[in-house]
C-alpha cells in the first residue's frame, strides 16, 4: 500500500511540528501550511489524502472546510480538527463545517494517529464502495420498499420512528449526525428534548444486535454510522435468508 499524504496545517510552527512527528513515525508522509488560503491552494493543486488542522486558525479554519466541502475536486477529503477549545458547542460547530472527526488538545500522539488511521479507512471504504461492485453487501440494509431493514442476513422490526432514524443515519454514513439534524429533520417543527433521540438510538443499537458496534455516539454532538455498515441499494446477499 502507497504510504498516505497527509496536510498538516497551524499557524504554530511547535503545533505542526507535533502533529507531523506523530505521523511521521507510522511512515505518513506530510506537508505543511501555515494559513487556510495556503492551505487551500496546496490541496487543490495537490490533493493529500487528509487535512489536518489546528482550530487555533479558528474561523478560518472552519471556513478552510466549508471552502473544501463546496470545493468539487476535494468534496470528499477527509478533515481532523485539532482544538484547545473542545465545548460542546465548539465541537458542533467544527462538524457543522464538515470536519470527520474532532481532537481535543493536548493530545495523547498515539490517539491521534489512532484516528487518522480510522479516518483514512473510512475514506478508503467509501471510495471502494463508489467504484467497486465486488463487494455489494454490508451489514446493514433498508430494503427498497423501505419498511423492511436486514442487519448481517436478518431481518429486525423497527418502529416507524426508529426507522426514520437509521435512514437518516445511513444516508450519511461516515458522517456525523447532529441530534439537532434528526430532530429538525423528523420531527417538523415539533422538537421533542434531545433525550428522545438518544432513547430511540438506545433502542435502535439493542435491536442491531452484535452490529450495534458500527453505530457510534459521537460525545456531545450526535450519532455517526460507520460506512463499512451500510450495503448499496441492490444489494442481495441473503436476502432470502433474511425472508
Amino acid at each position: 500500500m502507497d504510504p498516505k499524504n497527509v496536510l498538516v496545517v497551524g499557524e504554530d510552527e511547535k503545533s505542526r511540528e507535533q502533529m507531523r512527528s506523530c505521523l511521521v513515525e507510522r511512515r505518513i508522509l506530510c506537508r505543511e501550511a501555515t494559513n487556510a488560503r495556503d492551505a487551500l491552494v496546496v490541496a487543490i493543486a495537490d490533493p493529500p489524502d487528509l487535512l489536518l488542522f489546528d482550530l487555533s486558525l479558528h474561523e478560518s479554519g472552519l471556513g478552510l472546510c466549508r471552502t473544501v466541502r463546496a470545493t468539487a475536486s476535494l468534496a470528499e477529503l477527509p478533515i481532523i480538527v485539532l482544538s484547545s477549545h473542545a465545548s460542546e458547542n465548539d465541537r458542533v460547530l467544527a462538524f457543522e463545517a464538515g470536519v470527520d472527526d474532532f481532537i481535543a488538545k493536548p493530545f495523547y500522539p498515539p490517539e491521534l494517529v489512532a484516528r487518522v488511521a480510522a479516518v483514512l479507512r473510512g475514506f478508503q471504504v467509501r471510495r471502494d464502495r463508489a467504484t467497486s461492485s465486488s463487494n455489494p453487501d454490508g451489514a446493514i440494509r433498508i430494503e427498497p420498499t423501505g419498511d423492511r431493514v436486514i442487519v448481517e442476513g436478518r431481518h429486525i422490526d423497527l418502529t416507524p420512528r426508529e426507522l426514520e432514524i437509521l435512514r437518516a443515519l445511513l444516508d450519511q454514513s461516515g458522517r456525523v449526525v447532529r441530534r439537532g439534524q434528526l430532530i429538525d429533520q423528523l420531527f417538523s417543527g415539533r422538537p421533542p428534548h434531545e433525550r428522545a433521540i438518544d432513547a430511540h438510538v438506545k433502542t435502535i443499537r439493542r435491536k442491531l444486535g452484535p452490529a450495534r458496534s458500527y453505530l457510534e455516539t459521537v460525545r456531545g454532538v450526535g450519532y455517526r454510522i460507520s460506512e463499512s455498515a451500510v450495503a448499496p441499494a441492490g444489494s442481495t446477499r441473503r436476502e432470502n435468508e433474511a425472508g
